[in-house]
């Protein structure tokens, strides 16, 4: 006998509802708040992210080194949530983990209370995410993905229901669009065809019979009534980009503030000179590492858009289409060094497909999708959620288990009240820095070591995630890289000029681009000169200097 269909709640009444009829969905929160809890880290990149939120709370603006306007953060909307949390806590490890499992908790209840509508549904749901490795990982890592993940969640709950598009609706797909955007931009590249497929339905006008040149004009005539249509375009029109506010004033306060529209992070990852084929090569690498270490995530997210583009459902298409084109986009980059992180959206959107589509067949297709769950979950995957995250495990590629290799140092089961944490060697370091009162130090891997070394010191970042002109600079010709990892040389005269405050940069065309950019982080903000600057710097007038 099959489960009756669940009930969708739009008040509390109708959650409690849901809640009394479905008492497995507490239960299976619960369950997986306490795995957030055991399997709980933070990565050295969220880190990166603290330095500014401290010096933004302490006054110095939304900056890492305190001299510089240089934005070192992918996600703004992720980054102010963290600031509203690190106000009451002043605790960066508490912050990070906290927000990360509070935001993933309540995705995971709006998820089984929303997505599936019979218990089935909910226990394969819930099954896919707890076996997937990354999903995990990266649901409490202090990263944006738990953002991410509830995000696509809103958005995939408003859009896949086959209803007319009201307003009101076109309106708040739109702003889950434009947060998603705000959140981190290249994710919301798993949403851009079904905003396409949006701005379509919007602006579609209904074509009416043509009219004599005599026709009367009144209020229920054929010119009316088009007129009314195209007024009805122009203002769904609108809503959309009402919905995409949010993002459209971030990037102008960006440009305004930082004097670019993309983070610095950009340039420091996609200017490395490293040749396309070779960033293509090392994104397959990225995938079949994915296959490899943690087989279900990855097939069920392809194995979904297959399903979507064998059905009939033109949204469930949309969101398929969404998926390939974030895999072309990871792909293109190369992939990351963070095994899995890129794929944990799409596994979310991916589940969400699926039990759309293994809800409605046959009982023997169901029990197969569970144990091919089980099979790849859990049996055939060499690294699980559950395993041992003491055990550091990184391939020749440079893909790593990042929560491997912090999990002993960052974990909430290690909180001690005699320790501080984060006891990783790159946070000693930079409480040292911090009590030797060092002014300028040059590092790699500055996440935690920037966090407490402090705004009284200035970081060269040899990454050059957190340093404008180091980030815009090639890598030199034949040195070894690792993805997300380009580390650059400096510049002769570099470390004196940021020691004196005067440019001895040898190097002629370079010290005239430093100045450039120094005007664009340092100087006031509405000067002619700066936004000239800004201009020449955004439309690439000296990009044959970087990529010499």
């Amino acid at each position: 006998m099959r489960p009756a269909p669940r009930k969708h709640f739009h008040n509390i009444p109708d959650m409690l509802e849901t809640l009394r009829k479905h008492p497995l969905i507490i239960p299976l929160v619960l369950i997986f708040i306490v795995v957030l809890i055991q399997t709980s880290w933070i990565g050295d990149d969220a880190f990166i992210t603290m330095r500014t939120i401290d010096n933004f709370i302490h006054g110095y603006g939304l900056r890492w080194n305190i001299a510089e306007r240089v934005q070192t953060y992918t996600h703004p909307l992720w980054m102010f949530l963290l600031t509203a949390a690190y106000l009451p806590t002043g605790n960066a490890e508490v912050t990070l983990v906290g927000l990360s499992i509070l935001v993933s908790s309540i995705t995971i209840f709006i998820f089984l209370a929303k997505i599936p509508k019979t218990d089935y549904g909910l226990l394969l749901g819930w099954g896919i995410l707890i076996l997937s490795k990354a999903f995990v990982d990266y649901a409490s890592s202090g990263l944006e993905n738990p953002l991410t993940h509830l995000l696509l969640l809103g958005f995939a709950l408003l859009y896949l229901p086959e209803r007319p598009f009201s307003p009101r609706k076109i309106f708040m797909l739109s702003l889950l669009f434009g947060l998603a955007l705000f959140n981190r931009i290249d994710s919301a590249l798993m949403l851009l065809p079904a905003l396409i497929d949006i701005s379509l339905r919007a602006a579609t006008v209904t074509k009416q019979p043509a009219l004599k040149q005599d026709s009367p004009v009144d209020e229920g005539g054929p010119r009316s009534q088009k007129m009314l249509a195209r007024s009805d375009m122009l203002g769904n029109l609108g809503l959309i980009l009402a919905g995409l506010s949010p993002f459209i004033l971030w990037e102008i306060f960006s440009l305004v503030y930082y004097g670019f529209f993309l983070p610095n992070t950009y340039y420091a990852k996609l200017s490395s000179g490293v040749p396309q084929a070779e960033l293509l090569a090392q994104g397959l690498l990225y995938f079949v590492n994915s296959l490899g270490w943690n087989p279900l995530t990855l097939t069920v997210a392809s194995a979904s858009v297959v399903l979507a583009f064998a059905g009939k459902d033109r949204a469930g298409k949309m969101l398929g289409s969404g998926i390939l084109l974030y895999f072309a986009y990871i792909l293109y980059i190369g992939g990351d060094f963070m095994s899995g992180r890129f794929f944990t959206g799409p596994l979310l959107l991916g589940v969400i497909l699926l039990i759309r589509h293994i809800e409605q067949r046959p009982p023997l297709e169901k029990f197969a999708w569970a144990g091919l769950v089980l099979l790849l979950g859990y049996f055939l995957s060499p690294l699980t959620a559950f395993g041992n995250r003491e055990m550091s495990y990184i391939t020749s590629n440079g893909i790593a288990d990042e929560s491997a290799g912090y999990y002993a140092y960052t974990s909430l089961v290690f909180f001690s009240r005699d320790a501080s944490l984060p006891t990783h060697p790159n946070a000693d370091l930079g409480r040292e820095i911090r009590k030797n009162g060092s002014r300028l130090v040059v590092q790699r891997g500055v996440g935690m070591l920037g966090y407490f070394a402090g705004p009284g010191t200035h970081i060269v970042d040899l990454l050059g995630l957190g340093d404008p002109l180091l980030a815009r600079l090639p890598i030199p010709a034949g040195r070894d890289w690792r993805i997300a990892h380009f580390e650059r040389d400096l510049p002769e005269g570099y470390l004196a000029t940021l020691e004196t405050g005067a440019n001895q940069i040898r190097d002629p065309a370079l010290a005239e681009v430093f100045d450039k950019l120094h005007l664009i982080v340092s100087g006031d903000l509405w000067t002619r000169a700066r936004w000239q600057a800004i201009w020449e710097l955004n439309t690439g007038k000296y990009l044959d200097i970087f990529s010499r």
